[in-house]
């Protein structure tokens, strides 16, 4: 089934109803995430229901793989209509604006799909989706969007009866800064489903002591990253240096206190065109941004020295950056530091310069 064909797809107007269920499947390996997607799925088509796969390449081809040998005839199911599968990335560009889901595109093409599968199938029975567009959207850089969407999914249950279930590697929150969003991730669900290293079957004892293994580590981690960051603050202030951070997929820098301060920024996360207006010469302005292309093309550094204008006075400094890639995510790491020569140095240069 195209994306045009979808479109095209008339949706009947609907009364408002309860909510579907809208769960969530957090997963360490891509094999946890069929086998769960599987279950929902195959169950359902076992029951005679209407599903519909909005997945990547390699996870439809490793579901259908799976269903098969589970011994569900999926040409059957496609030639019945029961069985509907669309590329995420393709179903995604359909509705999406300027990096962001649009409301009437997305109720022109997802809302078009779900009413037609709603439509066609058998008396009494429901339709069941599994979609990983918003696994997409957050692996792209755009976490916002991807809550956004779930929202969506949500506005759209009020108007169609359906199971949805999503699926996010559990590697994509591996930040601090993406405790916020993944509580409203989950916030969005009325079920969320634990990556597979818990335990799924076993007694509640044993539930209780993975629960009570996985708060000692949080807690653990929670000291160490307390005792790096008065260790970082540290070293800043005995160097008079800063540390950064750049996100190269939303193309934002994130700056210590001591860093901001050197800049004079009011918030310490910054687009890179604002921090590129910082720089009073278009020369620097080339030169840092042909080591940061540099550093882009793998775990590469880049090195450059930029001026600022503060006030009247005109600052020097000096950016060292290196690429990591961190859960295949690539992002750089940096220092940043003030290397304005002092005014007895200036005055000792002008003298020299004047008795040559």
């Amino acid at each position: 089934m195209s994306v045009q064909t979808i479109r095209a797809a008339v949706q009947p107007e609907h009364v408002l109803i309860p909510s579907c269920e809208h769960a969530v499947q957090f997963y360490e390996n891509d094999s946890a995430l069929v086998e769960a997607v599987a279950h929902h799925i195959g169950s359902a088509l076992d029951a005679g229901d209407t599903t519909i796969v909005v997945a990547t390449k390699a996870h439809r081809k490793a579901l259908a793989e799976e269903l098969c040998q589970r011994g569900i005839h999926l040409a059957a199911a496609r030639e019945e209509g029961r069985y509907t599968e669309l590329d995420a990335s393709e179903l995604l560009a359909s509705f999406m604006v300027n990096g962001w889901p649009d409301k009437q595109r997305f109720a022109q093409t997802v809302g078009a799909i779900v009413a037609k599968a709603e439509a066609e199938a058998r008396p009494e029975h429901r339709v069941a989706i599994f979609g990983e567009m918003v696994a997409v959207l957050w692996a792209a850089g755009h976490r916002e969007a991807a809550v956004r969407l779930e929202e969506l999914w949500n506005d759209l249950s009020r108007r169609h009866r359906f199971s949805l279930l999503c699926g996010y590697p559990i590697a994509s929150f591996n930040r601090v800064e993406h405790r916020r969003l993944f509580f409203s991730i989950c916030g969005e669900h009325s079920r969320v489903n634990p990556a597979e290293s818990y335990p799924a079957e076993g007694s509640e004892k044993q539930r209780r002591r993975s629960v009570s293994r996985l708060q000692q580590r949080a807690k653990a981690l929670e000291t160490e990253i307390q005792l790096s960051q008065q260790r970082i603050l540290l070293l800043q202030d005995v160097t008079n240096a800063g540390t950064w951070e750049m996100d190269m997929q939303e193309e934002t820098f994130s700056f210590s206190s001591t860093a901001a301060r050197m800049l004079s920024l009011q918030s310490g996360r910054v687009a890179l065109s604002q921090l590129l207006g910082l720089m009073y010469y278009s020369g620097d302005r080339d030169a840092f941004l042909a080591g940061l292309q540099h550093a882009r093309t793998g775990r590469r550094q880049f090195e450059t020295v930029f001026r600022i204008r503060l006030g009247k006075r005109t600052r020097v400094l000096q950016i060292h950056g290196r690429t990591f890639y961190n859960a295949g995510f690539p992002l750089i790491l940096g220092v940043l530091s003030d290397v304005t020569p002092s005014r007895k140095r200036q005055n000792k240069q002008a003298v020299g310069i004047h008795l040559v």
